[in-house]
């Protein structure tokens, strides 16, 4: 078995928060992959000298090994706050005290909750910092090892990268959006220059790329034409649903009232100014009988017009509930539970809260952009134009008038699904036009289809 070397400089930057993004997972995951790896692999040293690293962060200069008992702390320790199936009983008291707000019982308070969740981080974040720091020496790799990175951190170090064209490794890197060369109106001023050097070190670098959807995959393949780079071998592999969308989710008191909810970081880019809009409207037409909204996602960036309306609108407190983060298991009861899904987005690479929402059986109105109709699958959900805001008052009527919210379950792909594909891609040969397509499960053959793994003839 081909052995493996993973970056992890996420996990590290990440170790003090709460609840996972949705690159947070992706790495988490991938690490229990590399783990599970390492167990499967036959010795292949001696048992009395140490063993070569299965982890790295990306420094300023290059790769800095993570030893293997602190690396396997960390992953440990990353999957009991963020990976857990079960509500834990803080969370299980946070759903509650939402739960009350949805009904009317009890009155959210947006400000307290934000303000215990930055006590919390700013103490971990200054326990990451001490150890993110605690590495400072360089690292020797085996020849043979490949080399694995599933995030965008430190991408921008461009010649931190550089040990890998000292080599012929092979090295793997996923890619999850191109958003801020795309749409650079919805990011910080520098990140659209952050962003390119973060994919000229992936095209440069890369055996084979990685992309969670054909959208992302499209982006990139344009972004290499237009800027004369080599396009290596580019495979679309989205990422699995997490456990706790899938099974069952009665075992909570849902609310008496219909709600819906909307998932992401509150930033231009998710377009909460229309729901916003929308419910100031619901508000002064049906007053305490509008349906609640319940908004989960921390604060972002550029979004001073946004937090106008959540703190100072007079219509909205009581009717729309900020939360700033759930875990997966508590969120997953809170969509279950929910009349729909909203997701008004402007851009995505791909569409994740729709993908869960569907296996969770809840109905999903979404933007209909092409990351989202991906993400669907081919299920049934209601996609609308971003800024039509009558269909959207339309719709939001029509299914809280509705007696039965609930929709048949999808499909839904797992990680274990992901890796067996993965498994597929990394023990084929690298500089092939072909993928084993029969391999992938039914869903992915659609997405697979034509010219899903191809490398440029230039």
């Amino acid at each position: 078995m081909n052995p493996i070397v993973m970056d992890i400089s996420r996990l590290m930057e990440r170790a003090h928060c709460s609840t996972p993004t949705g690159i947070d997972r992706y790495e988490l995951h991938y690490a229990d992959w590399l783990n599970e790896r390492r167990k499967r692999a036959a010795p292949t040293h001696d048992s009395r000298q140490p063993q070569s690293p299965w982890f790295v962060e990306t420094g300023h200069h290059g790769a800095i090994s993570v030893g293997s008992e602190r690396a396997d702390r960390l992953v440990s320790m990353l999957n009991t706050r963020w990976a857990s199936t079960e509500v834990s009983a803080p969370q299980a008291a946070l759903l509650e005290r939402i739960f009350a707000a949805i009904d009317g019982k009890i009155r959210w308070e947006t400000a307290a909750e934000l303000k215990t969740g930055e006590v919390q981080s700013q103490r971990l974040r200054k326990i990451a910092h001490v150890v993110a720091n605690h590495f400072a020496q360089g690292v020797t790799l085996p020849g043979s090892a490949s080399f694995v990175h599933v995030s965008h951190s430190r991408l921008e170090r461009t010649s931190a990268f550089s040990w890998l064209g000292e080599t012929s490794r092979k090295s793997v890197f996923y890619v999850h959006d191109l958003i801020p060369l795309s749409h650079p109106e919805f990011v910080r001023p520098e990140e659209p220059e952050r962003h390119r050097r973060r994919m000229e070190t992936v095209l440069q670098h890369a055996s084979l790329i990685l992309c969670n959807s054909q959208v992302t995959a499209r982006a990139l393949r344009t972004f290499a034409q237009e800027n004369n780079k080599r396009l290596p071998s580019i495979a679309v592999l989205p990422p699995g649903v997490e456990q706790c969308f899938q099974g069952a989710t009665d075992d909570f008191a849902f609310p008496q009232k219909p709600y819906f909810v909307a998932i992401g970081t509150i930033e231009p880019r998710k377009n909460h100014m229309l729901l916003l809009r929308l419910w100031q409207y619901l508000a002064e037409r049906d007053g305490p009988n509008a349906p609640p909204l319940v908004i989960v996602g921390k604060r972002g960036w550029e979004n001073s017009h946004i937090l106008a309306m959540l703190e100072r609108c007079p219509a909205l407190p009581g009717l729309v509930i900020e939360v700033p983060g759930l875990e997966d298991a508590a969120l997953a009861r809170l969509v279950a539970g929910a009349a729909a899904l909203l997701s008004p987005s402007f851009a995505e690479g791909y569409g994740m809260p729709i993908t869960e929402a569907l296996a969770l059986g809840t109905p999903v109105v979404a933007s209909n952009i092409s990351a989202h109709r991906e993400a669907a699958a081919g299920q049934a959900a209601i996609f609308l134009d971003p800024l039509d805001g009558l269909s959207w008052r339309a719709a939001v009527d029509m299914i809280a008038a509705a007696r039965q919210h609930r929709t048949r379950p999808s499909f839904a792909m797992g990680w274990d699904t992901h890796f067996d594909d993965l498994e597929a891609l990394i023990e084929a040969d690298f500089s092939a036009r072909r993928y084993a397509a029969q391999r992938a499960p039914q869903r992915m053959r659609g997405l697979l289809s034509g010219a899903t793994l191809q490398r440029s003839t230039t």
